[in-house]
């Protein structure tokens, strides 16, 4: 049972734990401007829950507003189409420069795990098209890196990085939202195991996809159970 997926944050107002990123998210969605965001933290923190969150709260349609890309697949070809540039064999693209069909103006580009990015020669391409003067005027790039201290500082200039926290208010925050998902999967009257919440823990780190899986994990086994005693 996927509960990570079925819980997905619809709104950034859903995501827990981590307020002062949300807070900056919030005020882009109410004062929308071209921009790049680096979204930084461990795995399980909520940067990609977060972006997606933004994505819908900004009224992006998925269809023609949005461009999401694997920072390890991106190529050069790849960063030159996507900006407008000619590549061989390739039409042109001037998606990103172009109001989309419908929703916010704005286009969205999300990049997952920044650090993972190929080719150094992607590097000084990707920072020329991220700058001042050459990024388009309605568009907004959110990245993710679970560990950017190894991108380029050059690069890294481009971004406003929000580091989420994978610490103990984070924790605090993400038991609450477990007990509430317990509850709807169960019932209001049954406890949630005590340990389910610790096991999101790991190197001083929390994550809540790693709880979430033992959670589901816990509500399988309980409905298992009162399925057999049902039926006994």
């Amino acid at each position: 049972m996927k509960l990570s997926s079925m819980y997905q944050p619809v709104t950034l107002a859903d995501v827990v734990g981590q307020p002062g990123p949300i807070r900056r998210l919030q005020r882009l969605v109410a004062e929308p401007h071209a921009c790049c965001l680096l979204l930084e933290a461990p795995g399980g923190v909520g940067k990609s829950a977060a972006a997606k969150a933004l994505i819908n709260d900004m009224g992006i349609c998925p269809f023609s507003g949005l461009i999401e890309r694997s920072a390890a697949n991106l190529g050069i070809d790849d960063v030159r189409h996507l900006f407008g540039h000619h590549v061989e064999g390739r039409e042109r693209s001037n998606a990103l420069r172009m109001r989309p069909m419908s929703g916010s103006p704005y286009h969205v580009l999300v990049i997952e795990e920044m650090e993972l990015l190929p080719s150094k020669n992607v590097v000084p391409l990707l920072k020329d098209e991220l700058s001042e003067q050459h990024l388009p005027s309605k568009l907004i790039v959110i990245a993710t890196s679970n560990n950017a201290s190894g991108l380029d500082e050059a690069l890294l200039q481009r971004f406003d990085i929000l580091s989420f926290s994978a610490g103990p208010n984070f924790a605090e925050a993400c038991l609450d939202r477990l007990n509430w998902i317990w509850q709807l999967e169960v019932g209001m009257n049954v406890p949630m195991p005590s340990y389910v919440a610790g096991m999101g823990w790991r190197n001083n780190q929390y994550s809540m996809r790693r709880a979430l899986t033992a959670l589901g994990a816990e509500v399988e086994n309980y409905v298992a159970s009162n399925q057999k005693g049902k039926v006994a």
